[in-house]
């Protein structure tokens, strides 16, 4: 490793915008270092952020990694996520609810694609509030693909998400768009 330092960096910035499970294997490709190197980064910035007593802590499961809060950080963060569920749903929000909704089942990448930001923690969000869910897609089965849930549907006082308001115009406008997003799935939606 040529800069451990910029190395341990730009293994907290993937992992902070990846926002789920990362294999050591697609973190070397990303950071473009051998698998064994990958492997050594992983371990030290676990090290590091238990010796700083940071807030956040690195998860391993297998060959996976996910940055994630610390157990005992988990009471200071619960009023905060509750405050949160319980408020209305901001734009951003609606915006992402609106797509998985006109154009589900879609995947995160897909979604990221139009709305040109990350998006995995509103994502998150509305699967809490059981507004959309999550599954394996059938084409791409290391991509998860979101749609919105019966619970929404009922909420809404629709039968079928063709009940939305000009459906089949909205789907037909979004539709180019969401298939010039990439065709290869990012790593963020690899369930593995």
């Amino acid at each position: 490793m040529e800069n451990p330092e910029k190395n341990l960096a730009a293994l907290e910035a993937l992992l902070f915008v990846h926002g789920e499970p990362m294999s050591v294997k697609k973190i070397a490709e990303v950071l473009k270092l051998k698998d064994e190197e990958a492997e050594m980064l992983a371990a030290e910035f676990e090290k590091r952020l238990l010796e700083e007593s940071r807030g956040l802590s690195l998860v391993t499961l297998g060959d996976r990694v996910q940055l994630t809060t610390k157990p005992e950080l988990n009471s200071a963060l619960e009023d905060f996520v509750k405050a949160e569920l319980s408020e209305e749903l901001t734009p951003a929000s609606l915006e992402v609810l609106s797509l998985v909704s006109y154009l589900g089942p879609i995947s995160r990448s897909k979604l990221e694609y139009i709305r040109g930001v990350n998006s995995s923690f509103i994502l998150r969000s509305l699967l809490i509030r059981g507004l959309v869910e999550r599954s394996i897609g059938s084409e791409h089965s290391l991509a998860y693909l979101y749609q919105p849930t019966f619970a929404l549907l009922e909420h809404l006082g629709i039968k079928s998400v063709k009940d939305l308001p000009d459906y089949e115009k909205f789907r037909s406008l979004l539709t180019p768009v969401a298939e010039a997003a990439v065709t290869e799935e990012m790593p963020s939606e690899n369930p593995q």
